[in-house]
């Protein structure tokens, strides 16, 4: 270790005198502009051209190469001993050692963004507004009830009035709403024959596809009939059951605040409420509908946006 020190120190002066040889200056004090001390600055003083108390240019001249020579000396030696093998560094006492540069930048690595969340499964406040058996021609108040309150729901379409009114198909989707089948014509799909369920339902596909662009991920059976062969047959072609937890019987009654009563009432995060589109009395309950939901703090929303990604083949009452 002995024999380190004088190499060390040997290597030291060698910086010395190369950094002496750096800091001659290149020009005379006449060249320095003269600098004048500045008061009433936040950062006083501080030196600025200008008026106030004047500096001596010589002094100034002298005072800033010495600065400089010393500077100079430091980030060479400090150059020099980070390039020492560890064994030498480690030789050097202590207090010959550089200082530390405390302006070394350091490279800051910014957190990474998060990673999106996977979609939720539902979501908390939601009902889903359903309607039955369009689209009919007052299907579109009902639509425009809708998109001034920035509200959703799901139409759950006949096949055969899809072929009779498409440019209002074409307007449920365009305006954010859900698109289901309710097959072609209507019939008692649980007292249907293998190849009828089929058919009824390739059918309404069929005309919804073609006239909207949509494939359906949601299915309703007529009266809410079903059995094991509606269930397997939707879900083979990547379709869900929605039946409903809140059944207005607006079909019945046709009494517009009769339907907006039950359908608020008894709705809870995760319902869905059952109307038709094709009755007056259940068009005109829509707005009362809307505000009575959020009233209690609900959100009326279409099924695929209340459940986001529903198993084919299951039948759903609610959000569960």
């Amino acid at each position: 270790m002995k024999r380190l020190l004088p190499a060390v120190a040997s290597l030291c002066v060698s910086v010395a005198v190369a950094a002496g040889a750096m800091t001659a200056p290149h020009a005379g004090a006449a060249d320095l502009t003269k600098l004048q001390l500045f008061a009433g600055s936040s950062m006083n003083p501080i030196l600025t051209p200008g008026t106030g108390s004047p500096i001596d240019d010589t002094s100034s001249f002298i005072a800033a190469s010495s600065k400089r020579a010393d500077q100079a000396v430091q980030d060479g030696w400090r150059q020099a001993y980070n390039q020492l093998p560890p064994q030498l560094r480690d030789a050097v006492p202590p207090q010959l050692r550089p200082k530390q540069d405390d302006s070394v930048p350091v490279t800051v690595i910014p957190p990474a963004e998060p990673s999106p969340s996977p979609a939720q499964q539902r979501c908390d406040d939601c009902v889903a507004i359903t309607y039955d058996d369009g689209p009919a021609p007052g299907t579109e108040r009902l639509l425009d009830v809708f998109k001034r309150k920035k509200a959703h729901a799901t139409f759950f379409v006949v096949g055969q009035n899809v072929n009779a009114y498409p440019h209002i198909l074409r307007r449920i989707r365009d305006e954010g709403h859900t698109i289901g089948n309710h097959t072609f014509d209507h019939p008692d799909l649980a007292h249907a024959g293998d190849g009828a369920i089929a058919q009824q339902l390739d059918n309404t596909n069929d005309a919804i596809e073609k006239h909207a662009g949509v494939k359906p991920r949601w299915m309703r059976p007529p009266y809410g009939s079903y059995d094991g062969r509606v269930s397997r047959e939707a879900g083979a072609r990547g379709q869900s059951l929605a039946i409903w937890d809140v059944d207005t019987m607006d079909w019945s009654h046709r009494d517009t605040a009769r339907t907006c009563s039950i359908a608020v009432s008894n709705a809870q995060a995760g319902s869905i409420v059952l109307m038709h589109d094709i009755h007056e009395p259940t068009v005109n309950a829509a707005e009362c509908i809307i505000d009575g939901l959020r009233g209690k703090g609900l959100r009326p929303v279409g099924l695929d946006e209340m459940i986001k990604r529903p198993d084919a083949g299951h039948v759903y009452t609610n959000a569960e």
